[in-house]
């Protein structure tokens, strides 16, 4: 095993991170300048590997940091990376890597990169072979110079240390403390001996006294105990009697108090009679005014009913002679209409017909008329060509503007066609238009019919609903006196109970509720006394054995409590105590199997679920029938006993309970309260559902409410909708008459059109036929008789033409007059009569008159249902108030008696409290006399002779007597036979305490003896050792020399030049060894030798060197690491210690510096260390370039 490198990071002057090239196994130089971090370099390896840098302070710590230019180093570190291949270090690996850092407060170790401690690496380190006790396998600058001036105890000491004897004179020291201790304590106990041993010679003396003293107190505490027995049995005669008044008092007091409480039970019983009875009647009162106000409210409404239906029928008369008129104008209109329609049919046909006449005669007019003008222009243009050709260029001109004129005229026909198809398609839309608007009139007609019948119908609805919510007002009135009674009453109750509670416990089970809603805690079961039953035989004793635990809340956890109590805390709501079920652990218990004692948990009725509750509150209490049977069982069992009447009995005593009253009961409060909150809460049930019956009922009115209006509103809209119907039918209808006006203009334009069209073509045939014939400048035969022949025909037919017209106007103004008066006149007076018709026929009084009818009908039936109602109201609470006078009467003669008989029971309770009273100071005199007759301990045989009463006088006399004879032993001491037997068992103590002492204290010395022993002859084996390698290594060193080392004992003396050392032996008298003497000669073998303060600084250095080499001989190390041991030496004594230095290394690991050259010849690897900007470096050299380095460093 060897170092392989060495890395270091802020350690001194190595401030970057340095890593030294792989170390030889064998021996490596180190060189450089003076300052250049040589020195720091070993430190390093110390601060890891040795105990030189332990127990460092702040300022120690800051001096180990590297200090420079630049940012401050806060920490430092060395590793050490050791090769194991030879497995000296228990890893299992080939590698370990010993690490150390240092802070400004602190150090860390690792091992392989782990964390570890110093304690682990050191033992590590020791396991491999680096010995605690050798410190010399690392050789600092000036150890060497330091052992040269050592003296011959230091060399001692430095043998001590190789041989290893610390842990015996640490031992040996503890042996000298823990002996001088024992001689302390045995001083004491001789002292103590002394002491008691005096005490016990004047304790001896006092005994014959006190024997006489003795026979006197024996004597006194006879009589005594005669006196206060005779007493005691008088006062248990006195405490029997008491004991039988006491129960007699019991039984009446009992007597009486069933009777008071059958009393109180029928006053209790007709109270919430009275009350409900008055709250009836207070009902019945509101249902009185109520109803009275709706008998009212009916009247009001039958009378307005009748004015109307009055007002109705006098409408009615007049109605029906308008409703006749108007039938008549209709049916007037009608026949009018129907008339004018026949004649404008027939006035249409003969139009029509005398309308195809006239077209046919003018298109036949037409065609005459443009033959003869071509015949006439004809003849009126022969003379004007000079040839055919200016005819031909003229007819060509005439027929190019005929057929433009031609074209246009199509053009026209087009446009006006289109035009009348347009007005065509106007006119089916305005009629298409006007028949839906006439299916809206009468749509409109019926849906008014049917929004007045689900008008009607809505309305009968609303009454229906409204005389319900009336009903459930009532009942909501009544509901809520009802409410407010028991709200008063469970304050009443909640009241009694806070009574018997404190006012803390009070307010935290009002707040529990409330808390326990806002937090949502599912866990919270509610205080005890409502999560059980109990007969009324066991109430009393139950609630004596309760307690306080009556409130205890149960819940499921202790986490439950714990937000309980923080939400109490908080808001300051009270205290509160709870039983937490996951915590409780009860135990299970044994009950005695007897008829006279009943488990009181037996006679409970409660979930179980709540077992453990019930069981840690009631699980070790019996029910016995009388105190005596219950304090048995009390101590003998370790139960708690309770009597029917309360009384309770423990393993401690008995306590009494007396007379207990219901009005004081916690239980009876507690069910007054259930009961109250039950009422209560059913109360609230019930108004809670008579308030949402109400907001249904409330809904449902709104709803037929909102309908009617909705209704009456769509028929406003419906009615409105009709009006502008009947406009726009009415505008429909001047829109069909303009279309319809429109369209027979655009025909008779289109006539017209046509026909000028075709006279334009048949002027265009005749051009274009003259075009085509031969020129000839006048007409020729046949022309002149066709023109002939036209002349008078085109004449006739526009005479005949013109009456044709005449006719067909006047039938087409008869016609156009008809349908005006038909749609502008009779059809629009006709809607309006049939609109008048309707509407009379809508306002029909008859239908109105029906109507407010039947409102009259219902309103009568409820105002006769109402008076029905007040009449068995006023007959209901004229049995209420006789009822009300019959309770009060009964409570009267019942409270007369309950204050009677509570007079008799306060009186008898009296008696029984003086009896208690009497009964427990009997009671204390008794206690007194037993704690007396105890009090006078072991009593002698003759003090159990029996006495009578007649003999106190005698034995009061006699203890008189004794009492004065006692007074004269007031000096005896009375504890003299106590005392000297405590003082003779600490004699006997001490002794064994003393015998104990001496023989640790001889054990301690034969350890000394035996440590010294083993001391002694480690120094020696070590020395011999030690100087056999010291006689070896200097021969090796010095051939022609000899050395040896002395051991001085002290029968020797010390050498003389360690006289000053005197004192230091002195002090260590148990030493047989007080000094190492060292002796050399380094020419002769047999000289004497000289002495160490004889020799050359040189020789000095040498011997020292010696020493060391066999010292680390006698315990070898893997490597070792030498700070420039051959500084002082001559250039021979270099080269041996050189050469030495090289034989080792074959076996270890060598570290070295050096100024020499010697040392450099057997090294196998080199290394040069640099000082730069106050940073070291290191780094691999070559042994040429470490020599060329010594020899620039040797002086000049």
């Amino acid at each position: 095993m060897h170092i392989k490198k060495i890395t270091i990071q802020g350690f001194k002057s190595y401030k970057d991170e340095t890593t030294t090239d792989p170390l030889s196994p064998h021996h490596n130089v180190v060189v450089g300048r003076n300052g250049s971090g040589k020195s720091n370099f070993f430190a390093a390896v110390r601060f890891v590997l040795s105990d030189a840098y332990t127990n460092l302070g702040r300022e120690e710590r800051q001096a180990l940091l590297h200090e420079g230019a630049g940012p401050s180093t806060m920490s430092a570190f060395v590793e050490v990376v050791f090769d194991n291949s030879d497995g000296r270090f228990p890893t299992g690996k080939d590698e370990t890597v010993v690490r150390r850092t240092i802070g400004l407060k602190k150090d860390d170790y690792s091992l392989d990169r782990k964390s570890s401690t110093k304690a682990e690496i050191n033992s590590l380190l020791e396991s491999a072979g680096f010995s605690r006790s050798n410190p010399y396998y690392i050789v600092p600058q000036g150890r060497i110079t330091s052992l040269t001036h050592a003296k011959d105890t230091e060399r001692l000491a430095l043998l001590k240390e190789v041989a290893g004897t610390r842990v015996y004179e640490s031992r040996r020291e503890s042996s000298l403390k823990i002996i001088e201790e024992t001689e302390r304590t045995r001083g004491k106990i001789s002292e103590d001996l002394a002491l008691i041993e005096e005490r016990l010679g004047e304790l001896d003396g006092e005994k014959e006294e006190l024997d006489k003293y003795r026979m006197l107190d024996r004597e006194r505490r006879s009589l005594e105990y005669a006196i206060y027995s005779l007493e005691q049995e008088d006062v248990v005669e006195q405490l029997e009697e008491i004991d039988i008044k006491r129960e007699q008092l019991v039984v009446t007091v009992n007597t009486r108090q069933e009777a008071t409480s059958e009393l109180e039970q029928q006053a209790a019983n007709l109270e919430p009679e009275i009350r409900g009875a008055k709250q009836a009647l207070e009902v019945l009162g509101i249902d009185r005014e109520q109803l009275s106000n709706e008998a009212e409210e009916h009247a009001r409404t039958r009378a307005q009913i009748e004015s109307a239906i009055q007002s109705l029928e006098q409408d009615r008369t007049l109605g029906r002679e308008g409703i006749t008129e108007l039938r008549r104008t209709v049916d007037n209109l009608s026949k009018d209409i129907r008339k004018r329609e026949s004649e404008l049919a027939r006035t249409t046909a003969e139009f029509d017909k005398a309308l195809t006449a006239e077209t046919a005669l003018r298109e036949k007019f037409e065609v005459a008329d443009q033959q003869r003008k071509s015949l006439q222009q004809k003849q009126s243009r022969s003379g004007r060509f000079e040839s055919k050709k200016a005819r031909d260029v003229w007819l060509t001109n005439e027929i190019r503007r005929v057929e433009q004129s031609a074209q246009q005229q199509r053009e026209q026909i087009g446009e006006t066609e289109r035009e009348q198809e347009e007005l065509q398609s106007r006119l089916a839309a305005v009629i298409q238009s006007a028949e839906e608007a006439k299916a809206r009139a009468d749509e409109s007609i019926e849906q008014i019919s049917e929004m007045q019948a689900r008008e009607t119908q809505l309305k009968e609805e609303k009454d229906i609903k409204t005389s319900q919510r009336k009903e459930l007002w009532r009942k909501e009135a009544r509901l809520s006196a009802a409410n407010s009674d028991l709200r008063e009453e469970l304050k009443r109750t909640e009241r009694a109970l806070g009574g018997t509670i404190d006012r803390a416990t009070g307010e935290g089970l009002q707040a529990l509720p409330e808390i326990q809603e806002r937090l949502g805690l599912t866990g919270i079961y509610g205080p005890l006394f409502e999560l059980f039953e109990v007969d009324e035989t066991y109430r009393t004793c139950v609630e004596a054995i309760a307690g306080a635990s009556l409130f205890h809340i149960v819940v499921d956890t202790d986490e439950t409590a714990t937000q309980v109590l923080g939400e109490l805390k908080k808001r300051k709501l009270g205290r509160l105590t709870f039983i937490p079920l996951n915590r409780v652990r009860a135990s299970s218990t044994t009950y005695p199997e007897a008829s006279d004692a009943i488990p009181m948990i037996e006679r409970l009725r409660f979930d179980q679920r709540f077992q453990r509750a019930f069981q840690q509150v009631f699980g070790k209490t019996i029910i016995c029938p009388s105190l005596d049977v219950g304090s048995g069982y009390a101590r003998s069992m370790g139960l708690t006993a309770v009597t029917l009447e309360g009384d309770k009995a423990d393993r401690r005593g008995e306590l009494m309970g007396g007379f207990a009253s219901r009005k004081g009961s916690r239980l009876e409060a507690a069910k007054a309260l259930m009961q109250a909150r039950m009422r209560a809460q059913t109360a609230d049930i019930q108004a809670k559902e008579t308030l949402a019956a109400l907001a249904a009922l409330d809904q449902e009115i709104t709803s037929l409410h909102s309908e009617l209006q909705l209704l009456s509103a769509r028929s406003t809209q419906v009615g409105n909708e009709r009006g502008a119907t009947v406009q726009e039918q009415q505008r429909l209808s001047k829109e069909e008459a303009d279309a319809r006006r429109f369209c027979e203009g655009a025909e008779k334009s289109l006539v017209a059109l046509r026909s000028q069209q075709r006279s334009t073509e048949l002027e265009l045939q005749t051009l274009q036929t003259e075009l085509r014939a031969p020129f000839a400048r006048a007409m020729s035969v046949s022309e002149r008789n066709q023109l002939e022949r036209l002349v008078p025909e085109v004449d006739a037919q526009t005479r005949e033409l013109g009456k044709l017209s005449l006719a067909r106007v006047e039938l087409e103004g008869r016609r156009d007059v008809l349908q005006s008066e038909l749609r502008l006149g009779l059809r629009m007076q006709l809607e309006d009569a049939r609109r008048q018709l309707e509407q009379a026929l809508a306002e029909n009084p008859d239908t109105r008159i029906g109507t407010r009818s039947r409102e009259l009908a219902r309103v009568a039936k409820l105002e006769e249902d109402v008076a029905a109602q007040l009449a068995d109201v006023h007959g209901e609470m004229e049995e209420k108030t006789r009822e009300i006078a019959e309770l009060e009467r009964q409570l009267g003669e019942v409270n007369s008696s309950l204050e009677s008989e509570a007079r008799r029971v306060q009186k008898d309770v009296e008696q029984l409290e003086k009896c208690l009273a009497q009964r427990s100071l009997y009671l204390q005199k008794k206690s007194e006399y037993t704690r007396n007759i105890q009090d006078l301990g072991v009593l002698p045989e003759e003090a159990f002779r029996n006495f009578n009463r007649t003999q106190l006088p005698r034995l009061a006399k006699k203890l008189h007597k004794t009492n004065e004879k006692l007074k004269k032993f007031g000096h005896v001491n009375k504890k003299a036979f106590e005392q000297f037997s405590v003082f003779a068992r600490q004699r006997e103590s001490i002794q064994q305490r003393k015998q104990e002492l001496d023989q640790s204290a001889a054990s301690i010395e034969e350890l000394i003896e035996v440590l010294d022993q083993r001391k002694d002859e480690a120094i020696e084996r070590t020395f011999k050792q030690v100087s056999k390698y010291f006689s070896q290594v200097f021969e090796r060193l010095v051939p022609a020399g000899k050395g040896a080392l002395v051991m001085l004992r002290r029968m020797d003396g010390l050498d003389e030049d360690n006289d000053d050392a005197m004192d230091d032996a002195d002090a260590a008298a148990v030493e047989n060894y007080v000094g190492v003497s060292i002796r050399v000669s380094f020419n002769s073998k047999s000289d004497e030798g000289l002495r160490m303060r004889q020799l050359s600084g040189g020789q000095k250095s040498l011997v020292a060197l010696a020493l060391i080499f066999a010292i680390q001989r006698c315990d070898p190390a893997p490597f070792y690491l030498f700070d420039e041991i051959d500084a002082n030496l001559d250039a021979v004594y270099r080269t041996a210690v050189a050469d030495m230095v090289y034989d080792l290394s074959r076996a270890s690991q060598f570290v070295t510096t050096t100024f020499r050259p010697e040392m450099l010849v057997h090294a196998d690897k080199f290394y040069g260390v640099i000082f730069e900007n106050k940073v070291s470096r290191m780094s691999a050299i070559s042994q040429e370039a470490a020599v060329e380095f010594i020899e620039e460093a040797q002086p000049a």
